[in-house]
């Protein structure tokens, strides 16, 4: 046997070995199931056969069968086996999502109650729609949207309000101005002359005291007007207030969750650009080694140039 011929079968049963490794493998973190099961989703979220199947968190089986209902074709049929003994239950509920941020979607199912009664092999499990990440967009541009609403809504009727309470203060300043505090001081001088004099002047003051009431009364009722108008004004301003800090509270909270998203999976990110680098370095110095010795393919030396015979 030829040296190239021993090379050459060398690197055959190494490729096997390899495919081989690789297939052992795959088949040892794959947990085979072998009890059936079946549930409803409007949503499959990219699930396919053989995917995962954890319950509570940890892999218990795989999805064999993922096709529409052939009964109410906008739902989704998911079938799919776990490992004897998994103690799902009527209070267990299946959704689909994934593990990490650039992780494959998976079947997740959730422990239920230990009171439930547990579910026959062949039940349906009852299903819980995920929230997709396209959803949640929309969710937070609605937000946002009618917080913009709101405040235009609040940027067009502050003014007027503000010129209304500005109205009532001018009208309250001046009830209360210097003019008006003069002239009830001179009234209340009268009176009390009046009040010192004998029993002929006080009768004589009687018009006047009326006259006192009236102006009282005329004042009470305005400053009573005064009140119900900036009281009308102070309700619905602050009922517009109230409604703008909610929606904005649910905008940052919805904006938080995207970030908590984001930041719990920081590493991951940085984790996959490092070992996409490394591959790419790899890849370029197989290329550079092939294209220099395109013979270390079949042999592991270069053949010794031959001599020019004499």
């Amino acid at each position: 046997m030829t040296t190239e011929t021993k090379v050459g079968a060398f690197i055959v049963t190494s490729i096997v070995l390899l495919i081989a490794t690789v297939y052992g493998v795959r088949s040892t973190q794959t947990v085979r199931g072998q009890v059936p099961f079946k549930t409803y989703l409007r949503d499959a979220g990219g699930l396919e056969a053989d995917t995962s199947v954890l319950f509570g968190g940890i892999k218990v089986g795989r999805v064999t069968t993922v096709r529409p209902d052939t009964t109410d074709p906008t739902r989704i049929e998911i079938a799919f086996e776990v490992k004897l003994g998994t103690p799902l239950n009527r209070q267990s509920t299946a959704r689909v999502s994934t593990i990490s941020l650039m992780g494959s979607p998976a079947l997740l199912i959730t422990t239920g109650s230990n009171a439930a009664p547990r579910l026959a092999a062949g039940d349906v499990v009852p299903s819980e729609e995920g929230v997709s990440t396209s959803d949640l967009t929309r969710r937070v541009a609605t937000v946002v949207d009618n917080a913009n609403v709101v405040l235009l809504d609040l940027h067009r009727e502050i003014p007027g309000i503000a010129a209304q309470v500005h109205a009532v203060l001018d009208n309250v300043n001046h009830l209360t101005g210097a003019d008006n505090q003069e002239q009830i001081r001179a009234v209340l001088a009268g009176v009390r002359s009046l009040v010192a004099d004998a029993d002929a002047v006080v009768v004589s003051a009687k018009p006047l005291l009326a006259n006192v009431d009236q102006t009282v009364t005329n004042v009470s009722r305005t400053f009573d007007s005064v009140r119900g108008t900036v009281d009308s004004a102070r309700e619905p301003l602050i009922d517009d207030l109230k409604a703008l800090r909610a929606t904005l509270d649910d905008a940052r909270g919805a904006i938080g969750s995207v970030q908590n998203v984001v930041q719990s999976n920081a590493d991951d990110f940085a984790d996959t650009m490092r070992a996409l680098r490394t591959t790419a370095e790899n890849l370029r110095q197989l290329t550079e080694q092939l294209k220099e010795r395109p013979w270390n393919l079949i042999r592991t030396t270069q053949a010794d140039d031959r001599k020019v015979p004499r």
